[in-house]
């Protein structure tokens, strides 16, 4: 408005300014209100780019008519001295609606504040759109993470009564191990993030608590650890893959059951590796089954890390074996 007043001659009367002013003020208004909350929602938003492009024409060349005919048969005959020198004063209504130059200069006048509102409008619904995936990103990782097998705890459970009714000196140890991991489990998932180093602990106090199920005539586990950079990494990724090598490698194998871990940690990539052999005598049930869980974990790193992980899973008749590699 400040820009308009400042470009009016001496012999216009303020009041008529501000009059004359006020209806192409509408008239960008309107143009814009049609174009953000009618034509946009059901062209651009809807991906239909060439009707979006047809719609916006017409309708700001329809805006662009109706001033020019207001002009002609209202606002010029009324104040005549303030369209003097007015590109389009001596023109009819036909002309003017047919002047390429007249179309375009009024039509910039008419857009650039609607272009400045489209994009305000445009961040803010990005900003909402963010927000709002941030929201469901969280929800569906904590909807994840919660799904964690509470069939190991109930075990873990189990072992300790049995430990605590024959008194065994391992009760202590059990209770101190399965305290840690649910602190881990309770808390630390909270966290997106943790150290590769509270990983590893969460990894052997699970191992060390499965040990007590097996017998060493049943298990055969190895662990290998290179850490050579503290890196982050979202936790019980790695634990999944580990939780279900013992479900479906041990529980139902009759002969010796061979577990193999391999973490390595480096500058600005993990990798890990775990393979189990499979029970000989159920390798149709136990091949379905062994997919239970990954589903899950693959959903985490498809949200944690999109398009910075590498999973490959292989499986043989006799082996099943997991590849994950994290960009960070």
């Amino acid at each position: 408005m400040f820009f308009y007043i400042s470009n009016k001659s001496e012999n216009e009367n303020y009041y008529d300014f501000i009059f004359i002013y006020s209806w192409k003020i509408l008239a960008q208004a309107f143009a814009g209100y049609g174009l953000i909350y009618w034509i946009i929602p059901q062209t651009l938003n809807k991906k239909k780019y060439l009707l979006f492009i047809i719609s916006a024409l017409a309708w700001l060349y329809f805006i662009f008519a109706l001033l020019m005919i207001l002009k002609y048969y209202y606002l010029e005959p009324k104040f005549p001295s303030f369209f003097a020198d007015w590109l389009g004063h001596k023109m009819t209504v036909p002309e003017r609606l047919t002047s390429v130059k007249l179309i375009l200069r009024e039509l910039s006048f008419i857009t650039y504040p609607i272009i400045i509102l489209g994009f305000i409008s445009f961040n803010r619904k990005q900003q909402r759109l963010l927000k709002l995936e941030e929201e469901k990103k969280s929800m569906e990782l904590k909807v994840l993470k919660n799904q964690l097998n509470p069939h190991f705890l109930f075990n873990t459970l189990n072992n300790l009564y049995t430990l605590t009714l024959k008194k065994d000196d391992k009760a202590p140890e059990v209770i101190a191990k399965l305290s840690e991991i649910l602190d881990f489990v309770l808390y630390r998932c909270n966290e997106d993030y943790v150290s590769i180093e509270k990983e590893i602990t969460l990894i052997e106090n699970y191992i060390a608590l499965e040990k007590l199920r097996y017998n060493e005539n049943r298990l055969d586990i190895s662990f290998t650890k290179n850490i050579h950079e503290s890196n982050k990494i979202s936790p019980l990724i790695i634990l999944t893959f580990i939780e279900n090598a013992f479900k479906h490698g041990v529980v139902n194998e009759t002969e010796k059951a061979v577990i193999l871990l391999n973490l390595d940690s480096k500058k600005g990539e993990i990798n890990f590796s775990i393979e189990n052999t499979k029970p000989q005598n159920e390798l149709t049930r136990i091949s379905d089954k062994s997919k239970i869980g990954l589903e899950n974990v693959q959903k985490q790193l498809d949200l944690l890390y999109p398009k910075k992980h590498q999973l490959q899973i292989e499986e043989t008749q006799t082996n099943f074996k997991v590849k994950l590699c994290l960009y960070l």
